[in-house]
């Protein structure tokens, strides 16, 4: 290039920002990005097989670096197919930011192939409702200040995507040269008497508890948080979202709340707390097994939350704390007290339901992730994909300490699993990442795996083949007494896996899964694990809560 284009400068503002790894699908309206990428070789471009995929690839990627996730697509079909995975890092409070080649300026309003102008779909518009940013790049001049803007924003309060339209003739206009200095941050004053407050309550409290959400993933707070528990001597649950977020193998875990949860937690709220601190929880339907009375405490509701909507949202709350949960939880620690903190109460951790064992002699989904826990490394990082598999995950899966999970029920996108998990292992090589996902999910999206091959990415996926659709068939017959047939055909996925250049293995006993996870592998590896579809998590506790909206009142 002769000189510098708006393509050129906009990926030097996001260097700005730390991106070194863009995630997108190349096209004519997006060219120019894809041709200054020639230009800035520190900047590697993973080209994914269909748009949704690279947004949760770059969701993942965000997870697991801190730095914002970049997907490039072209406009019309490109920016509807990526809209699901923006919609996922929306709820999941991601910062992804979308970047969608337009058709240039002078066709707008002609009926161009694919273009999104304000006078046809509106791109802008349509992305606006699951973004926190949505804007178009219309002067080459301001072209950088948009793009700092959406990325500030997306890192401002409770985090989230941005979308950007960029017309190709903006695109390919020499950049306007300036300098600007100085950077944009947010900040929260995080009141010291309130806390000061807070702490007391927690302090004279006979039976607290804390209940922490996906709002606490954030390092510095998943210390803060540990802090706390420490000092209070005070048991510690995680929503559904939130696994992971306390170590489970620390002696102040007390399980998951919610679906796929322990009874230790319900027994826990049942004999009465007098104090709940809940950290990081919008405290929706999942968050609260369907906004359970037991979550309401005999003496006062705490609430951290950096989003001021969700304070007092769901629960009436005697204190609703603003903030970020570290900067939150590190001013009330402030306020401590020196003396030791002796509880009366005791709890042995989490309380795990019997796994039932296969009358047909296979596998089940609890026996896979019993033997994660057994096997992998106390680092791993876990993804779960959408299915009946996630009761199992979320009750019986391990996260301990210096581990990672997530996945993505803001949204509850098939597929979000496997490929936040290639994005994961991108942006966290020195541990392994693991995709639990069912075959429907993998039949999905499981083309992806062939951009894992491309790069070299090492996760391993383990599907959980039970030839149907079963946790829709489950559901149905759970809520309604009767059920459509959702079978499916039985998919070999080791061949699957072999015809796109990855190791694969079907997988019909303990042993042999064992045997595979412990290989070591410098790419992707596809597990297809055989197991009894009718061997699942006893009482899950989500079918309970779903049921009491199956009756609608009279008018």
């Amino acid at each position: 290039m002769s000189e510098p284009t708006v393509a050129l400068q906009l990926l030097d503002v996001l260097r700005e920002f730390g991106v070194n790894t863009i995630f997108g699908i190349p096209g004519g309206n997006v060219a120019a990005v894809y041709m200054a990428l020639l230009e800035r070789p520190d900047v590697r471009i993973i080209n994914a097989k269909h748009e949704t995929g690279a947004v949760f690839m770059a969701l993942g990627y965000a997870l697991a670096t801190g730095r914002p996730g970049v997907v490039l697509t072209i406009a019309g079909p490109g920016i509807t197919n990526a809209l699901t995975g923006i919609a996922s890092a929306y709820y999941e409070h991601v910062p992804v930011i979308h970047i969608a080649g337009e058709v240039p300026r002078s066709s707008f309003g002609r009926g161009a192939v694919q273009e999104g102008s304000a006078s046809t779909h509106d791109s802008v518009e349509l992305a606006r409702r699951f973004t926190k940013f949505s804007a178009q790049i219309n002067r080459a001049g301001s072209a950088a200040a948009v793009l700092r803007k959406a990325i500030n924003t997306c890192y401002s309060g409770r985090r989230g995507p941005a979308f950007l339209s960029l017309p190709f003739d903006v695109a390919n206009q020499p950049a306007a040269r300036q300098r600007i200095a100085g950077s944009v941050r947010s900040s929260f004053d995080i009141d010291a008497p309130s806390c000061k407050h807070a702490m007391e309550l927690l302090e004279g409290a006979e039976r607290p508890m804390i209940l922490a959400g996906a709002g606490t993933r954030e390092a510095t707070s998943r210390r803060a948080l540990r802090r706390l528990a420490e000092h209070l001597g005070c048991p510690v649950a995680v929503t559904t979202k939130g696994k992971g977020v306390f170590p489970e193998d620390h002696p102040l875990y007390l399980g998951v709340f919610g679906f796929g949860g322990h009874d230790s937690v319900i027994d826990y709220l049942t004999e009465g707390v007098d104090v709940l601190l809940a950290c990081g929880s919008g405290l929706n339907d999942l968050a609260t097994n369907a906004w359970s009375p037991l979550l309401k405490p005999k003496s006062a509701f705490i609430q951290i939350d950096v989003d001021a909507a969700q304070l007092g949202k769901n629960y009436e709350l005697e204190l609703g704390l603003l903030g970020p949960t570290d900067a939150v939880v590190s001013r009330m620690l402030e306020h401590r007290s020196d003396k030791p903190q002796r509880r009366a109460v005791m709890w042995s951790g989490p309380t795990y339901a019997p796994a039932d064992v296969s009358k047909k002699g296979m596998l089940s989904t609890i026996e896979v992730v019993k033997v994660l826990n057994e096997v992998c490394p106390s680092n791993s990082v876990f993804t779960a994909d959408m299915g009946e598999h996630m009761s199992a995950v979320l009750h019986y899966l391990k996260v301990r300490d210096g581990g990672d999970f997530h996945i993505s029920l803001g949204f509850g996108s098939m597929g979000s699993g496997i490929c936040s998990a290639i994005g994961y292992q991108l942006g966290s090589v020195d541990r392994r990442v693991y995709a639990v996902c069912g075959d429907g999910g993998f039949l999905m999206s499981g083309c992806e795996l062939a951009t894992a091959v491309q790069y070299k990415i090492p996760v391993t996926f383990l599907i959980v083949n039970d030839a149907r659709l079963n946790m829709v068939e489950h559901g149905l017959r759970d809520i309604y007494g009767a059920t459509p047939d959702f079978s499916t055909q039985l998919v070999d996925f080791s061949m699957f896996a072999a015809s796109m250049g990855a190791r694969g293995a079907i997988i019909h006993t303990r042993d042999e899964l064992i045997a595979a996870l412990k290989l070591p592998t410098d790419g992707p590896q596809v597990l297809d694990i055989r197991i009894d579809p009718d061997v699942r998590l006893i009482g899950s506790q989500r079918v309970a809560a779903l049921k009491q909206f199956r009756e609608v009142p009279h008018s």
